[in-house]
């Protein structure tokens, strides 16, 4: 799942729950209860781990920095947050009458932030199967394919250089 840093929310592993400690970053518990969305002190939301047997692919040497003997490794765990970007955002009442209401809810209005990230990363999941390697019937890499674009100009940018 996501990363140290802002951007995709992507990134390498660590804390004493990784499979591959890297450092000792503190680990928050995600817990499954009612949570109070907007608060911008308890950041992030939710966090969590991509783990995938499809490669990362070429990345930058600057993502692995934090652990460089990691790269390459399968499984990929990639540690994911789940922050709020937006603290101006307000509902007037009706919207919030309107989204009780509702039958059926998206995953991204659920009161529990745990809910939204796992969304999040399913479609990461499934935006990664759009870039199949022809051969071998199975993904180039276990990031989104608009992840995989911007590795692509990163690289294009970077021999030009």
């Amino acid at each position: 799942m996501g990363g140290d840093g802002g951007g995709s929310g992507l990134g390498n592993h660590d804390g004493p729950g990784s499979p591959f400690p890297c450092s000792n970053t503190p680990r928050v518990a995600v817990a499954e209860q009612a949570e109070e969305v907007g608060t911008l002190l308890q950041q992030p939301l939710a966090l969590g781990y991509l783990v995938s047997t499809a490669p990362t692919g070429r990345m930058p040497p600057w993502f692995w920095s934090a652990c460089p003997h990691l790269e390459g490794v399968c499984p990929v765990f990639l540690k994911n947050a789940l922050h709020l970007h937006s603290p101006a955002i307000q509902q007037n009442s009706d919207d919030l009458l309107q989204q009780q209401s509702a039958l059926t809810a998206h995953p991204l209005d659920s009161q529990y932030t745990t809910d939204v990230l796992r969304y999040v990363l399913e479609g990461y999941n499934a935006l990664s199967w759009l870039a199949v390697d022809a051969n071998t019937k199975d993904r180039l890499s276990c990031l989104p394919v608009h992840v995989q674009a911007l590795m692509q100009l990163y690289h294009a940018a970077a021999a030009l250089v």
